[in-house]
C-alpha cells in the first residue's frame, strides 16, 4: 500500500520550477559532515578521500563535509525515486519546511544553486596548499602562547624571590 503524498510548495515561477518538474538535485549526490582537520594526519586523511572518483570537500560556518557526486541507485530516468514507499527516513524527512535546521535555509537543493561554499577543496594540491598554510599559523600562535608562558613562569619565579 502506498503512502500518501502531501504536496509540496510549489516555487514562484521567478524562483524556479515547479516541485513537480523536480530534477532531483539532492538524490544525486550524499554529503558527511566530517571534523575539520587539525593536523597533518588528518589532511592526509582528506587527500585519500580525494582521490576517489566524486569526491571533493566543501566547508561552510567552520563545518567540514565530505561530499560524494554519485546519483542514488533508486532514482528513476523521470528523476522519480523507485523505492517511493520504503524510501529511507532522510529522505522523507528532506525538504520540509518543518525540517529544516534554520527557516532561512533553501528548501531544496534547486534553490541554492551557484551558491558558493566558504572553502572547496577538489585535488590534493589544493588541500596541500590550505593545510600549509593553515599548519604554519597554527605552529605561530603554539609558539606565541609558548612565549607567553615562558614569560609568565620567569615574572612569577621573580615576584617569588
Amino acid at each position: 500500500m502506498g503512502e500518501r503524498m502531501i504536496p509540496l510548495p510549489t516555487a514562484h515561477p521567478a524562483a524556479g520550477p515547479p516541485c513537480h518538474e523536480c530534477s532531483a538535485l539532492c538524490c544525486r549526490y550524499f554529503a558527511l559532515e566530517i571534523d575539520a582537520p587539525e593536523d597533518r594526519d588528518d589532511f592526509e586523511t582528506i587527500k585519500w578521500y580525494l582521490i576517489h572518483g566524486n569526491a571533493w570537500i566543501w566547508v561552510e560556518s567552520g563545518d567540514w563535509y565530505l561530499q560524494v557526486d554519485q546519483p542514488c541507485r533508486y532514482l528513476g530516468p523521470d528523476n522519480g525515486c523507485t523505492i517511493y514507499d520504503r524510501r529511507p527516513q532522510i529522505c522523507r524527512d528532506y525538504g520540509l519546511p518543518e525540517k529544516l535546521d534554520h527557516p532561512e535555509d533553501p528548501l531544496c537543493d534547486y534553490f541554492s544553486q551557484g551558491v558558493p561554499h566558504d572553502m572547496e577543496f577538489r585535488t590534493m594540491e589544493e588541500v596541500d596548499a590550505y593545510a600549509a598554510t593553515f599548519l604554519a599559523r597554527k605552529e605561530a600562535d603554539r609558539a606565541k602562547r609558548s612565549a607567553a608562558a615562558k614569560r609568565a613562569w620567569k615574572e612569577r619565579r621573580r615576584e617569588t624571590r
